[in-house]
């Protein structure tokens, strides 16, 4: 799905929003869409990628422009304005995309693709710490882009914990953000917020909220073989992240294994509202 072209009269009327002030939402709402704005840029590059179209310039020399826009937007925000959740993960999700550009489809540098790992999986952990943060009775008013960004995460994290690349610490993985155990805790937060709000699309289907978690429990079943073989008995580690022992790393997966994979996650745009409006509807179980 195509993005709302941005246009000169969009940028005027985004300048008065913050100028005039006049609903005390307006600077929220200005905020929201400047970090989209960043977003979108990064998205653009994001699609070059997956669809392998050639530049003069490599995407991933674009990221340290992006994230000092990224960090303009932070800087920029009134001392005043209450910063909500949702506009945390926002701008977290953002981080995410940014620091995602290149980072599975070409040759970078090695210093310049560890960093970017890094930041990327520690932008990941702070963006569910977000999430988890949400008090349940608030998350059935949070936008639906909450629910995008939780798969775009979901993504990055299956990537980072599946890399191959022989300088990426995958100890390091397991002890900041297992996938596994984010999925375990995603399922328990979907299941705690349908006894807060039982929504249903229709009457007599299953409620939204039980419906998620049992999406929630199909991916981790789909993904858990995978990632087992890159992190050992990671289904066994404790959800106190960072405390445990350190674990050997596996041996990696077959060449076709690791390539199979990839191919489907790639085939998958999870910035495409149609696909979570499949994935959040009438699975068959």
């Amino acid at each position: 799905m195509d993005p709302l072209q941005w246009t000169p009269h969009m940028s005027d009327c985004l300048e008065a929003l913050e100028r005039d002030k006049l609903w005390p939402s307006d600077e929220l709402l200005a905020a929201f869409v400047r970090y989209q704005l960043v977003a979108d840029e990064a998205q653009k590059l994001l699609v070059r990628d997956v669809m392998g179209e050639s530049s003069s310039a490599p995407t991933y020399v674009f990221r340290k422009s992006l994230l000092a826009k990224l960090q303009a937007v932070r800087d920029g925000l009134p001392a005043n304005m209450p910063i909500t959740p949702v506009l945390q993960a926002h701008s977290l999700a953002t981080e995410i995309q940014i620091n995602s550009v290149g980072l599975f489809m070409q040759n970078i540098p090695v210093c310049q693709r560890i960093e970017s790992m890094y930041s990327c999986l520690q932008a990941i952990r702070s963006w569910y710490d977000v999430f988890f943060g949400i008090p349940p009775e608030d998350v059935p008013g949070a936008p639906f882009a909450i629910y995008i960004q939780l798969s775009q995460v979901q993504i990055a994290l299956y990537r980072l914990t599946t890399s191959e690349d022989p300088a990426w610490d995958k100890e390091f993985v397991r002890n900041t953000a297992d996938l596994l155990v984010l999925l375990d805790q995603v399922v328990e937060f979907f299941t705690r917020l349908d006894s807060v709000y039982k929504m249903k699309t229709s009457e007599g289907e299953e409620t939204v909220f039980a419906m998620g978690a049992k999406i929630m429990t199909n991916i981790r079943i789909s993904w858990e073989p995978t990632l087992s073989r890159h992190l050992r008995n990671a289904s066994s580690i404790p959800t106190n992240q960072g405390t445990g022992p350190p674990m050997p790393t596996p041996p990696p997966p077959s060449t076709a294994q690791a390539s199979m994979d990839m191919v489907n996650i790639n085939m998958i745009d999870f910035g495409d509202v149609t696909w979570m409006g499949d994935v959040f509807g009438p699975w068959e179980f």
